[in-house]
């Protein structure tokens, strides 16, 4: 990683506010990890009809999030993620309208209540089965929070230094007998004061 260069490219507001509904969160996570598929397919994947997961196809691709793929079969359309690597802003341009200050707080807020519900949901799921884990599992796992100092730039540097890291493992193991397991990862990096 050299420098400050960011490896994935920022949304743009469109694709912010096309991305606050956590289905399509979903398709695009079950693209990345599935690779391509149709509605009916990922209708069936996530528990959907195929009608809506058709519908916020549509509207990933008209953000430009996801792309046709390569037809299997005559009849059905399938669809792929766009290659680039997308990552969700977490600002507001300073010369953005009033009206798109507005909507992308709000794509942020949804987009925010996703995950951090999603996390709530993990906790839940490891705090019910983590004493029935193998010991080497109990302890794979980390919970906790600390404090740092840094700045704007350092603090970048961290975040991709973590996301590179992780980058490696979303993809699930294509071995039946693999020993890797499906983790919950979860990361935060929130400045708590003003720059003085």
């Amino acid at each position: 990683m050299a420098g400050d260069a960011f490896p994935f490219k920022p949304m743009g507001a469109a694709q912010l506010r096309a991305l606050a509904h956590p289905l399509r969160l979903e398709l695009l996570e079950a693209l990345q990890v599935e690779g391509p598929a149709t509605a009916s397919q990922l209708g069936r994947r996530l528990g959907e009809s195929s009608g809506a997961t058709s519908y916020h196809l549509r509207a990933l691709h008209k953000a430009g999030m996801v792309e046709e793929a390569e037809r299997r079969n005559g009849r059905e359309r399938w669809w792929q993620r766009v290659p680039e690597r997308l990552m969700v802003p977490n600002s507001v341009p300073p010369d953005a309208s009033d009206t798109e200050r507005v909507e992308l707080q709000a794509a942020h807020a949804q987009i925010e209540s996703i995950l951090v519900e999603r996390d709530e949901s993990g906790l839940h799921r490891w705090m019910d089965i983590r004493y029935e884990l193998p010991l080497e599992w109990q302890d794979s796992q980390w919970i906790g929070n600390s404090k740092l100092w840094a700045t704007a730039a350092e603090a970048r540097r961290f975040v991709l230094a973590v996301l590179e890291a992780a980058e490696p493992l979303r993809q699930p193991p294509q071995e039946k007998d693999s020993e890797r397991l499906e983790l919950h990862f979860t990361f935060r990096v929130l400045p708590q004061e003003h720059p003085r």
